[in-house]
Parts: structure tokens; sequence; C-alpha cells
């Protein structure tokens, strides 16, 4: 039998503060919901490839902060998308998001931003990038593979930092600059999935390090079936044989000491143009920082396929590559298929040029070496991100992906995500808005002159053409620096 007189009638049920408890919990699921709607722009553009409930579960601080992981991760997105932009600006996206939403914006100082930058934990951005990588895997097609295997490059480039005592205690500028008068300069060795067209990942190291330690340190990156694209510089007994044991393939420049001392009439024929050769076991590992234990575990030897490549040099005179490959069946793998195989390691070439020269990002604007090494994984991210919208826009259609301009879609990008904003909750609206902007990414392909093919191995030599300001060279740091007047070319600022 259910009693409905209440116990003790003489206190009132407004002591107990249950409803206030209940009006302070709808209060916060709402402040929730706006918050959510108020990422509308770039979360909401990408919200097929990182869901918001996903980027939730994912983040370790579940404590309210006005920069929470969240926001903190799509203001940097906003960044980086955007030309590399300040914090200043992120802060203003940011203060447009609250106000859209009817909530108090931040303040415009960028203290409490940068605070939320070096909050991000890694294993918020590990479970962002596998998100990712979950996403472009899912449409990867039979066409994206080469003879079934998957292809990756790999190389090395650098990046600058600021001139900070943490930066250069780390890594340090060139040995050539006087101190005070350059750059800290970061080594860097990254490896791409030409599937899919997302980094895979990443390693740092100093500027004059060899490319080969980076490799060493990413050989978890590939896989069985992976066949492995580089330049001379990784081409070494120990890195092909290590590949071998994961059963992962590769296709190298000859490096130029054994190009050095090549005989082309040893070993066994196959055609013209190649041959199958016997490597033994160098005394010594090299420069990799192999452990004994891996060392001693290599094959005393291992036969190798040599591919002789014609063409033409950057000086424009005729020149005679050599490859080296662990594809041995002439049937299965033909001579003219490796050699063009090779012209692809050209791609990881541009993605860092689009990284550093498109999106601006040659200069990380960092104090310190583990917030260049969070940019940089942002950085990797963000570009990931941007190839899973363009690989989700050639489904179905007759496109490749390296035709589709990689500025042409920061373009459609920036200039769409305010078609976004608060369409979080109105699915229909959003998948149609999704389906303009892929239709818009795949319009802008790149267009190749009939007088200039896209040939894989065309010269671009570095180059200006517009002249520089014929200021002086800082030798000495500024308070020390004397200015010298330049006869009649140069005049101090007013």
């Amino acid at each position: 039998m259910k009693k409905t007189s209440p116990f003790l009638p003489g206190i009132s049920s407004k002591l107990s503060g249950r409803q206030r408890r209940r009006q302070l919990e709808e209060f916060r699921i709402r402040r929730q919901e706006l918050r959510a709607r108020s990422l509308a722009d770039y979360a909401t553009l990408f919200s097929s490839i990182l869901p918001m409930e996903s980027m939730e579960e994912i983040s370790a601080h579940k404590r309210s902060r006005l920069f929470p992981e969240s926001v903190t991760f799509w203001a940097w997105v906003s960044q980086l998308i955007e030309g590399n932009a300040s914090c200043a600006k992120a802060i203003t996206l940011v203060q447009s998001w609250y106000c859209s939403a009817g909530l108090p914006s931040p303040s415009v100082t960028t203290s409490s931003f940068c605070r939320g930058r070096q909050r991000l934990s890694k294993d918020f951005l590990d479970g962002a990038d596998a998100l990712i990588k979950t996403y472009s895997d899912a449409r990867l097609e039979s066409s994206h593979r080469w003879y079934g295997h998957r292809l990756k490059a790999i190389d090395g480039t650098t990046f600058k930092l600021l001139d900070t005592p943490e930066n250069q205690a780390v890594y340090p500028q060139p040995s050539g600059q006087a101190p005070g008068c350059g750059f800290p300069v970061m080594g860097a060795v990254g490896v791409l999935d030409l599937a899919t067209g997302r980094l895979e990942d990443f390693v740092t190291h100093r500027d004059r390090t060899h490319d080969a330690v980076g490799m060493y340190r990413l050989m978890d990156c590939f896989a069985s079936g992976d066949v492995v694209i580089a330049d001379r510089a990784f081409c070494s007994y120990e890195s092909m044989a290590m590949l071998l044991q994961r059963d992962a393939h590769s296709v190298m420049r000859l490096h130029q000491m054994r190009h050095r001392a090549l005989d082309w009439r040893q070993g066994r024929k196959i055609d013209h143009d190649s041959r199958l050769v016997i490597w033994k076991k160098p005394p010594r590992p090299g420069k990799s920082g192999i452990s004994r234990a891996e060392w001693e575990a290599l094959p005393d030897s291992m036969e190798v396929r040599l591919v002789r490549v014609k063409g033409t040099g950057r000086d424009g005179k005729p020149r005679t590559m050599i490859l080296a490959t662990t594809l041995l069946e002439e049937c299965a793998y033909p001579t003219e298929e490796i050699a063009l195989l090779y012209a692809e390691r050209w791609k990881i070439e541009v993605k860092f040029r689009d990284i550093k020269s498109t999106m601006n990002l040659d200069i990380l604007r960092v104090k310190s070496p583990d917030m260049a090494h969070k940019t940089l994984r942002m950085i990797q991210i963000c570009y990931n991100l941007i190839k899973a919208l363009q690989l989700e826009a050639i489904r179905g259609e007759d496109v490749i992906l390296d035709e589709i301009g990689f500025k042409g879609t920061l373009d459609v990008i920036v200039e769409f995500r305010s078609r976004f904003r608060h369409l979080q909750n109105r699915p229909r609206l959003l998948a149609r808005r999704l389906r303009e902007v892929e239709e818009r990414i795949v319009e802008r392909l790149l267009l190749i002159r009939p007088n200039r093919p896209n040939r894989p191995n065309r010269s671009e030599p570095r180059a200006m053409k517009r002249r520089p300001k014929l200021y002086q060279l800082m030798t000495r740091p500024r308070a020390e620096f004397a200015e010298i007047k330049h006869r009649s070319r140069y005049r101090a600022a007013a």
C-alpha cells in the first residue's frame, strides 16, 4: 500500500534542496549543449571524422574550464588551417563561439589559451589521430594500392623555432651562424602513407643527425605487405634487412658509396637494366642506432635487385640512377614499374611543402621543445584531417587524391566553415552542407598546362624572383650590432 502522508509534515520540503540541485543539473547539461553548439564551424565541418561524442570520451580533463580540451583543440586547428595564425586570432574565434551560444566570452588575453594548449594531453591527441586513421582506412580502396602493396614514403625535413635558451639547448642553431644571430633548427623524419595521403608518424632530432636514425625509430610504422620508398640517405643493409624481417619491401636509391664502387657486370642479369646481387652483412652497424641484439639477428647476406634508370639531372645533363629494391620477381614487378614507383617518392616532398609553405608552418612560434613537439603533433593531426576530408570527397569519383589542390581545399574549408554554425543538431542540413563542401573540393583539381606536363622527374630549382630589401645581415646580437652605411644603396629607417 502506497503511503501519501509526508514524512515530518511540520518541516518544509523546500529545505531539502532537491529542486535546486535538479535545476543546477539541468543548467549544466544546457551549458554543455550550448558549448557544443558554439563549436559549430570547424568541429561540425569535421564531425563525421571526429564526432563530438568521441572527442568528449577521449578527453582526460572532466573539470569545467573556460578552455577545455575540445575547445582548445579546435581553436588550435583553426590557427593551423588559417595560415599559422596568432593566438590572438584564435581567442577572437573562441569569443565568437561563446557569444553565439550566449555564454560569457573569455578575456582577450592569450595566457589562458596558451595554458590550455600546454594542458592538451598526449592521450587526447593520440585518440584524435586514431579516429582519423580509422576513418581513412575505412575508405581505402583496391585502386589505392600498388600490385596489392601499400606504399609508404619516408623523408626528413627541418623546422625553425623561436630563439630561446630552452630551444637552443635541445635544438641548437647551425654552427656557421654567430651566437644570437640565428634560430634553433629542429630536424624531423616523417612517414607518409601514399594510399590515404596521411602522415603516419614522425620523430624529431637535431639538425645534423643522420636521417637513418629516424627510420630506425619509425620501424613500427611499417607492416607486412608495405613497400617503403626512400632516397639514398636511408639505403643501408640494416634498414632493408629490418624491413624484410617485418615482411615489408623497399625501393631506395642506391647510396652514393655503393654507387661509387658498383660494377654493373657483377650478379645475375635479369634484363638490360636490372640485375640480382648478393649483399653481405657489413662488419659493423651503421648510423641508425640499432642495438647489438638486433644487429646480430640480421641475416649474414641478402639478395637485392638493382635497377638502372636513365634520366636528366637538375643541371639538364643525362644522368644514370641506380635503385636498390627487395622486390626480386621480374615477372611480378617489371623494371619499368620499379622505376616509375620510385618517382612516387616525390610526393612526400610535396606534402612537406604543403605544410611548410602553403600552411606557413616552416617556423614554429613556440618557446620550449615540449611545445614544439606538441605543435608538430597538432600539425600532423590537422593535415590528416584535411586529407581525410579529401578522401571522402573523391569516393565514387573518377579522381585521384593527388589531383586535388591542397591550397584549394584549404580555401574551401576556411570560406565555408561559417555555414556550419548551429548545425550540430540539424543532421539533414548538415549532410547537405557537407556534400556541398565535398563538391567544391573535387572541383579544385590541379591544372596541367599542355607545355608543362605533370612529370615526376621535373626540375624545380629553389630560386626567388623578388629581390629582398638591401638591409644588412645580422652578424652580432641586436644589442651589439653596429649599423654600417651601404654606400648610397642603404638608408636607415626613419
